[in-house]
């Protein structure tokens, strides 16, 4: 059975109701401010996490490094949240029994909700540097909640126009998605736009095949792939993250579902499907990314975010996902500065409307809703006779604010 986003809010709430002897805050040293970061560490989701803790490692350093925050220094606090949402929410009440009170961090939108629905209650804030359902700054918007990185509104439609322009004939689509939040986000912007930029970029009709809708975590694609060649396709949406859309690459590829289509475009696992792969990455495959570091050349604080991790012996290729903690720790600092202190009814007010320089530029969080508005990047992967196996063949930077849309908190992100 499939859990609904309401239902994750509705047994976080309920979690909280139960707790007839709360956890007292402990308060923290006059000197430090703790920052909760929870995240996943482990499963197909764990090469993320780790970039998500090294992200922001390098900021809370640099921070301290120059001083701290009116006076007093950031001290990082992490918690693998398992990919489960009941995980997460008690990391959460953990760290607050501690007296931490901003959050940050957050792969999968379902734990990222489950985590939200008890903020208020904790007195606390949740800077998301990752999750990218839409419902979060929508239907599902709590005031407690921010989110640092673009998403799947301005991600995908973003790519479809990318695609429109690159894959010019390309008259039919297939689709692949996990049967969850995130997935329905990608294919409801997907669904809308893709239709649309082609009749409006290269005046051809195109076709939308079935989604084919999955279970996070599969390990055989099989099946599915051998429905998308019988559709006679030209080019692909993959909703599928992390170890899934690895997978699901590999076995295409080995099945010549990739050379048999023009191109397709993934709504984001960046590096990791051509780490993976190697020189199996498919020629004509558009990764999207919260950070493409290569589409920055020229910001001091990606070239210096990029300089940390290649220090560090992390290798040679930072993700987004190193860069969006980056950019979560920056806004904090930044509402921190602005003379808040670390509770909710401080911290919301310094940062909504807060525009900071990040990796990425600059990036707003909109006041009504606290979605960023930023750059979408995407860069196209392929085979390579190098040390990594795969390259960067090209790459786009796109300014996100034409695809973010009006902000609705409380109501769905309306499509029509």
């Amino acid at each position: 059975m499939t859990t609904s986003r309401r239902q994750f809010i509705g047994g976080a709430l309920g979690m909280g109701a139960l707790s007839a002897f709360p956890m007292p805050a402990i308060a923290q040293s006059g000197n430090v401010i703790k920052i909760g970061l929870i995240t996943s560490l482990q499963g197909g989701y764990a090469a993320f996490g780790q970039n998500h803790k090294r992200g922001a490692e390098f900021a809370v350093e640099e921070i301290n490094a120059a001083g701290g925050i009116n006076g007093k220094k950031l001290e990082l606090v992490v918690r693998d949240d398992g990919l489960k949402p009941d995980v997460g929410i008690a990391a959460a009440r953990e760290l607050a029994g501690e007296g931490v009170r901003i959050f940050t961090g957050g792969l999968v939108s379902g734990v990222v909700l489950a985590l939200n629905g008890i903020m208020g209650e904790l007195d606390s804030v949740f800077i998301s540097a990752a999750a990218h359902g839409n419902n979060l700054t929508h239907e599902d918007f709590r005031p407690n909640y921010f989110r640092v990185t673009d998403y799947s509104a301005m991600r995908v439609a973003a790519g479809s126009g990318l695609v429109a322009q690159k894959y010019k004939t390309a008259k039919v689509w297939g689709s692949i998605a996990p049967d969850a939040e995130i997935g329905r986000s990608v294919m409801d912007v997907v669904n809308y736009h893709l239709p649309r930029v082609y009749k409006a970029q290269n005046t051809i009709d195109i076709k939308m095949t079935e989604t084919l809708w999955t279970k996070f975590g599969a390990t055989d694609y099989r099946n599915e792939i051998a429905r998308l060649m019988s559709q006679g396709i030209d080019g692909l949406v993959v909703g599928l993250g992390g170890a899934d859309e690895t997978t699901f690459l590999q076995q295409a590829g080995q099945l010549g579902l990739t050379k048999k289509i023009q191109g397709f475009f993934t709504s984001g696992s960046e590096f990791l499907g051509a780490i993976a792969l190697k020189e199996r990455t498919p020629e004509n495959y558009w990764s999207g990314f919260h950070w493409y570091y290569g589409a920055y050349p020229d910001n001091p604080i990606s070239q210096k975010v990029v300089e940390a991790f290649r220090a560090k012996g992390y290798g040679k290729h930072p993700d987004g996902f190193v860069g969006m903690t980056h950019a979560a720790m920056t806004a904090i600092a930044g509402g921190l500065r602005k003379g808040a202190g670390p509770t909710a009814k401080e911290m919301i007010p310094a940062l909504e409307g807060l525009t900071f320089d990040s990796v990425k530029g600059k990036i707003t969080l909109r006041k009504e809703d606290h979605q960023a508005i930023s750059d979408v990047n995407y860069a196209l992967l392929g085979p390579a006779k190098n040390e990594d196996g795969w390259q960067v063949l090209d790459f786009a930077r796109v300014d996100g604010a034409q695809f973010a849309g009006p902000p609705t908190p409380g109501k769905a992100l309306s499509f029509t």
